[in-house]
């Protein structure tokens, strides 16, 4: 991890060695927000209902909060070339019902986000990701063995993430690209490469904006099996003036669970709540 760090620093310094390229810190563009992209850090709080697989008629609470710092951009002439952002978020998951509103599991994520405006006369923005996960299950899970039965496991990862974001007609966006993951523990189920597309469609609404949002990704290490998320997300508020922007968001997910110390368990869940990002 530290060696790519050091590498991805190399690369920037050789984008940027043209006296016709300008340094500015902490003004980049931020990274495009996939919202139905379930590993995306952002602000959730979202209320959940579990339909069937490992969770089946559990109730919970699914929060995150976090998002992406800008760091450096390089310009040409005013226009924003890279821009080089670090990224970070805490998601922790709620158990409803439970006597003292018992922590289930958080992960935790850090990372450097590059990207790339119009990279290789594309007329899209390419993004490269660098991302740390971890995870560790909630105190009261593991001190009531008797109740929950769950193991916690030492589950950790750095990921590489290479995406293209498209516009389409309409004001609708897309997305697609693969994650490569350099190093992961545990080390079974065996595979490392996945896929991804992710596709934002908007609607106007009762004087407002509504989206339909969805993410797909399909991963080695799960037999390529599609993992779906589903989102259908009101804006709440103007669309400018504001420093966050909220929807009210159902979402809907059948897959592998994104909660890491249930990361080879089949969930399928609806949620209902407020998703924002800065």
């Amino acid at each position: 991890m530290k060696n790519l760090c050091v590498s991805a620093l190399l690369l920037l310094f050789s984008i940027g060695i043209s006296d016709a390229h300008k340094y500015e810190f902490f003004n980049a563009e931020k990274p495009k927000v996939l919202t139905a992209d379930l590993n995306q850090p952002i602000i959730r709080s979202m209320f959940t209902r579990s339909l069937n697989g490992y969770f089946k008629h559990k109730c919970f609470w699914d929060i995150g909060m976090g998002g992406a710092l800008p760091l450096l951009s390089i310009t040409n002439d005013s226009e924003k070339l890279v821009s080089v952002n670090v990224l970070g978020d805490i998601k922790s998951r709620f158990i409803v019902g439970a006597h003292s509103f018992d922590l289930l599991n958080s992960d935790y994520t850090g990372g450097l986000n590059l990207l790339m405006k119009k990279a290789f006369s594309l007329p899209g923005d390419t993004e490269v990701s660098l991302i740390h996960t971890s995870s560790h299950l909630g105190d009261e899970v593991t001190i009531d063995s008797a109740t929950y039965r769950y193991s916690r496991i030492n589950y950790s990862r750095e990921i590489i993430k290479a995406l293209y974001h498209q516009s389409l007609p309409r004001n609708a966006t897309h997305t697609f690209g693969a994650h490569y993951i350099i190093r992961k523990d545990p080390e079974i189920p065996h595979g490392r490469l996945a896929l991804q597309y992710d596709i934002s469609v908007p609607f106007k609404f009762m004087g407002g904006s509504l989206f339909a949002n969805s993410d797909i990704q399909c991963n080695q290490e799960h037999n390529w099996n599609a993992d779906v998320s589903l989102q259908i997300s009101l804006r709440l508020g103007r669309e400018t003036g504001q420093i966050f922007s909220q929807k009210l968001t159902l979402e809907f997910y059948d897959g592998y669970s994104r909660q890491g110390q249930f990361y080879d368990k089949r969930e399928r869940y609806i949620s209902l709540g407020i998703i924002a990002h800065i």
